[in-house]
């Protein structure tokens, strides 16, 4: 089966390696240098802030890949830079497009991994074929932001028919998980004692419709 295949199947793929140790250490760096003292809230649009970042996130093996999934062009529609040092709890599940409200077909997310993650140190939980349910229902969950995640990241919950099953896929160090606009996923917390650095990467059709977002201040813009 083909990449493209198995994601149009369960939502998802793992595009394996194609940022090298250096890469990745370049962004981390880039990163700290951005943050704001000891503060490791994950920081929202970080291209804004790096030509560098820009050009990662116009990663020819990830266009290639989009571009097929949309039949058109892409453009990038935001990012957000994770530290996730350890105890920090994940992300709730749920599904972007809930938020974002894109043109069907027209939206998709690389995540991708900065170190080696795994389930121990917070790595991503996805529930394959969920993306054959657009716009599951989400219930209310925290009301106060947790330390050191996204503000939003544990307000709601999506409830999951029990039909589907969670996996906690391992991803090497400069690999991208691309996610389908509707495929159910979340974050495990991370029981580690380092911190897993990571980069959310997303992408719009050229031309479809999406909101922007009060939090997020989603924008479409080229690449490079």
């Amino acid at each position: 089966m083909s990449k493209l295949d198995f994601f149009y199947s369960n939502g998802y793929v793992i595009l394996e390696n194609i940022f090298s140790d250096f890469e990745c250490n370049e962004i981390v760096d880039i990163a700290h240098s951005i943050k704001n003292n000891n503060d490791y809230v994950p920081i929202m649009n970080i291209h804004k802030s790096s030509e560098k970042i820009l050009k990662f996130m116009s990663n020819e093996d990830i266009l290639e890949f989009i571009k097929k999934v949309f039949k058109s062009g892409a453009q990038g529609l935001q990012t957000e830079y994770f530290f996730m040092p350890p105890g920090t709890k994940g992300f709730s599940p749920h599904q972007d497009n809930t938020y974002v409200k894109a043109d069907r077909n027209s939206f998709i997310s690389a995540w991708i991994a900065l170190t080696d993650v795994s389930q121990e140190n917070g790595g991503l939980m996805i529930w394959p074929e969920t993306h054959k349910e657009e716009g599951l229902e989400l219930r209310q969950n925290e009301s106060s932001p947790s330390k050191n995640q996204d503000p939003n990241a544990r307000k709601t919950s999506l409830i999951i028919p029990e039909k589907y099953k969670a996996i906690s896929p391992k991803i090497s160090k400069g690999s991208a998980l691309i996610i389908h606009s509707w495929l159910a996923h979340a974050s495990n917390d991370n029981k580690s004692k380092k911190n897993r650095n990571a980069l959310l990467c997303t992408y719009i059709k050229k031309g479809a419709n999406y909101r922007s977002g009060n939090y997020a201040r989603r924008e479409s813009f080229n690449l490079i």
